[in-house]
């Protein structure tokens, strides 16, 4: 019994480095993001800058914590394709709805807010700083 759970238990451990190995190279290269290095710590703190405040004060929270819209902080869930047409054409879904920022925002900019969701993957849930413009 205590090697069927051991199996068990390294099976899953297996599979969750697999699924986390996965997630980063997920991580489009900068050739497909419009020239954006989601990895590069200077476009995260840039794509906090505008999360703070152009998404956080009365939608996303500060720091993506969540507010009115849903949080984006522990979000491998958000795929750097789909945050892209979402942001960019907005969406309507029970009731809510976000709107479309193609055209306020530069695909660039775009980008860069994408870097800072996914810096936030795997971000401690109770650590929001307060930005201006957050909650």
């Amino acid at each position: 019994m205590k090697k069927i759970l051991m199996a068990a238990s390294l099976a899953a451990l297996s599979m969750a480095f697999t699924t986390a190995i996965g997630a980063e190279e997920e991580i489009p290269p900068p050739e497909a993001t419009g020239g954006v290095d989601l990895r590069d710590p200077q476009v995260i703190a840039k794509g906090l800058e505008t999360l703070g405040s152009t998404c956080g004060g009365y939608c996303h929270g500060s720091m993506g914590s969540g507010y009115k819209g849903p949080a984006l902080r522990n979000r491998p869930d958000l795929t750097p394709k789909g945050m892209f047409a979402t942001i960019s054409y907005g969406r309507k879904r029970a009731g809510k709805q976000m709107p479309a920022w193609k055209g306020t925002l530069s695909d660039q900019e775009i980008w860069t807010v994408i870097a800072a969701v996914v810096s936030l993957r795997h971000a401690d849930p109770d650590a929001t700083q307060e930005k201006a413009g957050g909650h």
